[in-house]
């Protein structure tokens, strides 16, 4: 099978970012993990290392995206199925194996003041994932407003307690945002259609 030297690169690139952060990588580090010559890098991305990490974002939001949407097929309820894609997180966490690419969260950290093409990128990527949470409480009966409010405080929730359970070196912050739930569907249940 013929090596795809620009994918390479995008995902040597999110590797690296999710290990050193955007400004501890740079593009000596992407060249020897991708194996691409020099010269690719230049070809593929006349732009550098800022067009890079924005494929790699991209890369990373498509990848979790399609995690997100396989999650959430796995129950027809929301609640439930949005608790097990949660649950299912604390297990990859623990095991290590939480996800592959860029931290999103960490990477709009690192460049917020010092990059509007990647903080725009990261923003696009909350947006989509937000959006999985929300088509799937809209499939349950709630109206678009509230359910796209839920959705994107339930993707905001996810970050912050995944940041947390990184600091803390467990999935306890996860698994507390899982148990949470309830109450706050509760709490919306009245404005379902």
């Amino acid at each position: 099978m013929k090596r795809n030297t620009r994918d390479d690169i995008i995902r040597a690139t999110a590797s690296l970012m999710q290990q050193k952060g955007y400004f501890g990588t740079g593009l000596n580090d992407i060249i020897k993990e991708s194996g691409a010559p020099r010269g690719s890098i230049y070809y593929h991305f006349p732009n550098g290392k800022e067009e890079i990490a924005q494929e790699a974002v991209k890369w990373t939001k498509d990848h979790v995206t399609s995690l997100i949407r396989q999650e959430l097929g796995k129950k027809e309820d929301a609640l439930s199925a949005i608790q097990l894609f949660i649950m299912d997180s604390v297990k990859r966490f623990e095991a290590d194996k939480y996800f592959s690419g860029v931290p999103i969260a960490a990477l709009v950290l690192e460049t917020s003041s010092s990059s509007d093409v990647l903080k725009e990128c990261c923003h696009e990527a909350f947006e989509e994932w937000s959006g999985e949470f929300t088509s799937k409480i809209i499939s349950n009966g709630f109206k678009h407003e509230e359910a796209e409010r839920l959705g994107k405080w339930i993707n905001s929730m996810i970050q912050g307690a995944f940041i947390s359970a990184l600091a803390k070196g467990d999935g306890e912050p996860l698994r507390n945002a899982a148990e949470m739930l309830p109450v706050v569907f509760k709490k919306t249940e009245n404005v379902r259609k």
